[in-house]
């Protein structure tokens, strides 16, 4: 397949393979991986990394664009990213983790959740090397006939062996036939695509390899799987999650994503530096190294996270501009600089304004706020009554939300 021994090529494949394995969690089969590098090279022609979303929702965070940080790196080497939208698979709902099924999504919702995901995506992939492919541009003209064949390329025993499938049997919870097909679906994709390699998460390992079977089947170069952590939360127990209120997401505020990072515990500071931030390999390895023999404080080093993940998506300025201004908010018990500002009638309930002013997302989140003390007027009493209406002389007060929201009432 490759052309004889060539020293540059040789010395090009050590650089890449060396880039590319920082921060995987397993590269199956590496003596792969370095063969299809090294006959990339000598045919120049660039590796195809698939990596594939489930546009079940619209919401992205930092967890999620681990793979497609690596997808970057591969591109900025020269090679072509390749975005599969599981527009089929969405209508299954991807059942890893989950301990029962998802309903199905009409086509038009599902077309609106891929083009944010997108736009949120494209904050680290390159567009330019970039190949976007919805799955029913294969799995629309699919037959019956097309279905028994890839059944009949595997085995039952094989997809009950799936983690999550074993999992929610012992335990007594359902798992209907057609969520058999999740992985069986996504091993096609990789058929159809030609990918060369697939990125995902350590969780997703058995459909990933689900791929080189059906590869195999098909007399295709087998791809190779590139697995990368699952991210804990801010929590610093569970994975990060919407569902579990432990994420920072792409769109969230600058001074919001600040602060979520200043909550994690210091433990997961070395992680999230590897994963979430764009630190380099050596930076890393510098602070872990200092976190470990205490040359460095915890938490100057956590405000240096924070302004480098704020950096990363609103800009270096952003990322200053965030340090100071959570400094003056919880260090010398200011508020921000610039705070929203809302305009409301006497009478108005506060949760209300809360609400429509869009610092919360329910009315029944601001009552919570309220019953845990957590909403207060800035130099003034917290506010204790869920039914508490803004009068006249409100006018020019600042209500606080929490640790980091606020709102100036006009």
């Amino acid at each position: 397949m490759d052309k004889e021994f060539d020293p540059e090529i040789e010395k090009e494949v050590k650089r890449q393979f060396d880039i590319l394995k920082y921060g995987v969690s397993e590269i199956t089969p590496e003596e792969d991986f370095k063969k299809m590098l090294r006959h990339s090279l000598t045919t120049q022609t660039p590796l195809r990394v698939k990596c594939g979303i489930d546009p079940t929702g619209t919401d992205v965070h930092v967890g999620h664009l681990v793979p497609y940080r690596k997808m970057r790196q591969f591109q900025d080497l020269g090679h072509l990213g390749v975005v599969i939208i599981g527009d089929y698979t969405a209508s299954i709902g991807d059942p890893t983790g989950k301990n029962e099924s998802r309903p199905a999504l009409d086509t038009e919702t599902i077309k609106q959740n891929a083009k944010k995901y997108m736009d949120q995506v494209y904050t680290v992939v390159d567009p330019d090397k970039t190949e976007v492919c919805f799955q029913t541009e294969w799995f629309q003209e699919t037959s019956l006939k097309d279905i028994l064949t890839w059944a009949s390329q595997t085995t039952v025993a094989k997809l009950l062996g799936h983690e999550t499938f074993r999992e929610r049997l012992d335990q007594g919870h359902s798992l209907a036939l057609h969520e058999l097909f999740y992985p069986v679906l996504q091993g096609i994709d990789s058929v159809y695509v030609k990918a060369d390699v697939e990125l995902g998460g350590t969780d997703q390992k058995f459909n990933v390899l689900m791929g080189r079977d059906y590869q195999k089947q098909a007399e295709q170069r087998p791809q190779v799987a590139m697995l990368l952590p699952v991210i804990t939360g801010t929590c610093g127990i569970q994975k990060m999650s919407k569902s579990l209120n432990n994420y920072i997401g792409i769109l969230d505020e600058p001074f919001d994503k600040f602060g979520k990072v200043m909550s994690i515990p210091d433990e997961l500071m070395a992680d999230w530096f590897q994963y979430i931030s764009d630190a380099s390999e050596e930076e890393c390895q510098e602070i872990k190294n200092g976190l470990e023999n205490g040359s460095l404080h915890p938490n100057e080093t956590k405000k240096r996270l924070a302004s480098n993940i704020v950096a990363f998506f609103h800009g270096e300025e952003a990322g200053k501009a965030m340090k100071e201004q959570f400094e003056n908010v919880f260090k010398k018990k200011e508020i921000p600089d610039e705070i929203p500002e809302f305009k409301y009638k006497r009478g108005d309930l506060l949760v209300s304004i809360l609400f429509d002013s869009n610092l919360l997302d329910s009315k029944g989140e601001g009552r919570r706020m309220v019953k845990q003390k957590a909403v207060s007027i800035m130099d003034g009493d917290k506010i204790e009554d869920s039914e508490f209406t803004c009068s006249e002389d409100m006018a020019g007060k600042i209500i606080k939300v929490g640790k980091r929201k606020f709102l100036k009432l006009l």
